[in-house]
């Protein structure tokens, strides 16, 4: 399981390790100017201090009370701070020491002490006011302690060489030296507790930076991005509708900009996809029902070619028995010899006969594939034809005929006697479908495509069942009592020879509706 660090917490130690470095690099600095300008403090306290025992051993040398001077010498040395004071002679011999061991011992020219008139250009040496020839050191001593050491030439005045109890010479240029140690323990002390005092307010700067960055970045950095991650979540699971809030100007807000048009962008590319698919499916479901339609053609053609075959045959066959029925059962009507109880009987038979021959008739149309005399004509002049024709009809006083035809529709090359036939054949269907009266609809319109003449026959009838509506073009498929199934079978095959198409729409209980398409002329 990996550990995940946050941005936040990244970004809050990187800049601690930062902050943490420079102020240790600052501390350093900062001790060092302290620690120099404690020593130069100390150096100016061990320098005055000498000035006063320089002035004092002037007096004291002019009344030659040198008890007085020793005396004083002993006293400054009692300060807290003072670790000794001496006098050292121009020979190198300590007259004076607030360490008693150290009185009248000598020391050498090469010693901190002296090295600063017999070797002034030594390193060892600091000069801090080179025309006083004054010196101050650094000394560590065996119990480990630091203290300054200050030394100060006691030089040679008109004073001392004219007085009447001289006792240097008037070219002696250094009488003496005053050397002063001054303990640094309290530097030390004092160093260290600003050491302290600065680590405590590292630390608790550190801490306030820490707090503050961290506020700063949850509010310009980690709230923006987690927007960010929860929009990409939202992207990821399908909604493109979702947007970043731009809450700033910074590259955070650029980020949501450039994001949410991202996500627009890809918005419009989905909906342009599922348009692409949608459109798809609509093509191949119209290219799918178009196939199914002409596989069903086809069949309905090779089905009406060889019901056309067989029909001829049998129309052609019976044809002649039914005339010769036809003629004798006349002849024997118009009889004086028959009976007249007879007569009711042979009428019968002439109307059956005259029945079967129409049938025959109607075979034999069925099944010639005569080639349509086509002439431009307008599909309007056609359809008022037929409803003038039916309007003197007795089966249709009940009927009400509304015409909706279509505005500056254009002709179509036709044979107007088959497609006559095909009107005549839908709307005497229409009325055997109201028997009890109802509206004839018939409208006329041009196709989506502009490529058909389009003709709607449309009544409220009784309707045609679901599973009656794929045989309702089979020959010799009817619902009716007397009807031989061939009249829309004619006008099917009529209007395939004119290259158009006819179809149906049925509702039990509310109506049928042919729509019959005829290719506009070209």
């Amino acid at each position: 399981m990996k550990i995940r660090i946050s941005l936040i917490a990244k970004l809050t130690f990187a800049t601690s390790l930062i902050l943490l470095v420079f102020m240790g690099l600052l501390d350093n600095i900062n001790l060092k100017n302290v620690r120099k300008v404690m020593i130069d403090y100390a150096v100016s306290n061990a320098e005055q201090v000498a000035d006063i025992i320089s002035q004092s051993a002037y007096d004291s040398m002019m009344k030659n009370d040198k008890t007085g001077l020793y005396h004083m010498i002993g006293r400054i040395a009692k300060s807290e701070n003072i670790e000794h004071i001496r006098l050292i002679d121009q020979k190198g011999k300590v007259v004076f020491s607030n360490i008693n061991e150290e009185i009248g011992s000598v020391i050498g020219k090469h010693a901190d002490e002296c090295i600063m008139c017999h070797n002034p250009e030594s390193p060892e040496s600091l000069d801090i006011s080179p025309s006083s020839m004054n010196r101050s050191r650094i000394i560590i001593t065996r119990s480990g302690k630091e203290t300054l050491g200050f030394t100060k030439a006691i030089q040679n005045q008109p004073a001392c060489f004219t007085a009447s109890c001289h006792f240097h010479g008037k070219y002696d240029t250094v009488l003496g030296l005053l050397d002063i140690s001054i303990s640094l323990e309290m530097l030390k002390q004092k160093s260290h507790e600003y050491r302290l005092t600065f680590i405590m307010l590292t630390c608790l700067l550190l801490l306030m930076i820490g707090i503050l960055i961290t506020t700063l970045t949850q509010y310009l950095v980690d709230i923006p991005v987690q927007r960010l991650v929860r929009h990409s979540a939202l992207v990821a699971s399908g909604d493109l509708e979702s947007r970043v809030p731009v809450t700033s100007r910074d590259e955070l807000g650029e980020l949501s900009e450039a994001v949410n048009l991202m996500t627009e962008s890809l918005g419009k590319a989905d909906k342009e996809l599922k348009g692409w698919a949608d459109s798809l499916e609509n093509k191949v479901e119209e290219r799918s029902h178009e196939i199914m339609r002409m596989e069903e053609q086809l069949r309905s053609s090779e089905k009406l070619a060889s019901l056309g075959t067989l029909a001829a045959g049998v129309a052609h066959e019976i044809n002649n028995p039914l005339t010769g029925i036809l003629l004798y059962a006349s002849i024997l009507n118009s009889d004086k010899r028959l009976d007249p109880a007879l007569l009711p009987d042979v009428e019968i038979v002439i109307s059956e006969t005259r029945r079967c021959a129409g049938i025959v008739k109607n075979l034999l149309d069925f099944s010639r594939k005569s080639l349509p005399e086509k002439e431009v004509i307008a599909l309007d002049a056609i359809l008022d034809e037929v409803v003038t024709l039916f309007h003197q009809q007795p089966d249709f006083r009940n009927i009400v005929i509304r015409k909706n035809y279509g505005n500056d529709l254009p002709q179509i090359s036709v044979d107007p006697n088959q497609i006559r036939q095909v009107f005549m054949n839908l709307v005497i269907n229409a009325g055997h479908a109201m028997p009890k009266g109802g509206d004839l609809e018939i409208s006329t319109y041009r196709s989506a495509n502009g490529t058909y003449v389009c003709a709607g026959i449309k009544d409220n009838g009784s309707g045609v069942p679901e599973e009656n509506i794929a045989r309702i073009f089979d020959p010799f498929f009817t619902t009716k009592p007397e009807g031989t199934g061939l009249g829309l079978s004619i006008s099917y095959g009529i209007i395939e020879n004119h290259g158009g198409k006819i179809e149906v729409k049925s509702t039990v209980g509310k109506g049928t509706t042919f729509i019959v398409m005829l290719a506009v002329s070209g």
